[in-house]
């Protein structure tokens, strides 16, 4: 299972930026002994025509506004996340036998057909995780493949 705090650096804080059709939307977390709380929130609309339909159009208008964005907010972290829409983004959970991270990989690049919409996976981004033991199977582990 994925746990936040594995995000965040010493100094407890991290950047979360989302990117609409709309409105761009930089938000900054603080870990701290009461929890997490909201420490800076800023957002900007972006101009109609920078994204069509979930795909970038105008990408140096997009990248011009995220940073005008981050200058604007105050923000000082350098490590910032952020996420897909899910019509861009491919997840699949399959079971192989055990092996370690490096065969795993190894083992999707080869045989990507066989799990995923693709014949090569060089034209697009991937990456993996190994969840744990097959419930159904001791011998072989759960993966989440995300392209």
């Amino acid at each position: 299972m994925f746990d936040i705090r594995g995000l965040f650096t010493r100094e407890k804080r991290l950047a979360a930026l989302d990117i609409g059709s709309s409105y761009i939307k930089l938000a900054e977390i603080q870990d701290t002994a009461k929890g997490y709380i909201l420490s800076r929130f800023s957002q900007t609309p972006l101009a109609r025509g920078v994204i069509v339909d979930g795909t970038v159009i105008e990408p140096k208008v997009l990248s011009a506004t995220i940073k005008d964005l981050y200058k604007q907010s105050g923000c000082k972290q350098k490590r910032i996340v952020t996420s897909l829409s899910g019509h861009a983004v491919i997840v699949k959970k399959a079971a192989f036998e055990r092996m370690d991270e490096a065969e795993l990989q190894d083992l999707i690049r080869d045989e990507a057909p066989k799990y995923l919409p693709f014949d090569d996976l060089t034209a697009v981004n991937y990456d993996c995780q190994i969840l744990g033991d097959n419930a159904y199977n001791p011998n072989q582990m759960d993966v989440l493949i995300v392209v």
